[in-house]
């Protein structure tokens, strides 16, 4: 798991920044900039604002568990993959950089390489079933 997630005081303080943000679309909860989900983007410690309003830091923590947000975004979307396919376009750059977020790894969004997919869906259907179980 990753272990690069930012305190609770720093992902509250940089999610209240991009809520407040013209950039910040409410809908999707994304950035029309980096079109980054963000609440996943403001827990990552690495990670930094487009528009430098946040800036990457180095206080990270080690989550025993993942950060609510995280399982709130994997039941969320799991309503557009149950079916073992994405409903859409939207639905697989999501899932695949949620898995990303999660597991460090580097697939690319737009992918349509089928064992790529695969993975990411597993991996996304595995924390599911933990967090609803």
């Amino acid at each position: 798991m990753n272990k690069f997630f930012v305190p609770n005081e720093v992902y509250e303080d940089r999610i209240a920044i991009c809520k407040s943000c013209v950039y910040y679309k409410k809908l999707l909860g994304n950035c029309s900039i980096c079109k980054c989900f963000m609440k996943v983007k403001a827990r990552i410690a690495p990670m930094a604002c487009p528009q430098k309003y946040w800036d990457k830091t180095t206080e990270v923590e080690t989550p025993d568990d993942l950060p609510q947000e995280i399982i709130d975004e994997i039941l969320d979307m799991w309503k557009d993959l149950k079916t073992g396919r994405a409903k859409d376009v939207a639905a697989k750059k999501r899932m695949i950089e949620t898995y990303n977020t999660i597991y460090m790894t580097n697939y690319t969004p737009g992918t349509n390489c089928g064992s790529c997919i695969s993975t990411c869906y597993d991996g996304i259907k595995k924390l599911y079933n933990k967090y609803t179980e």
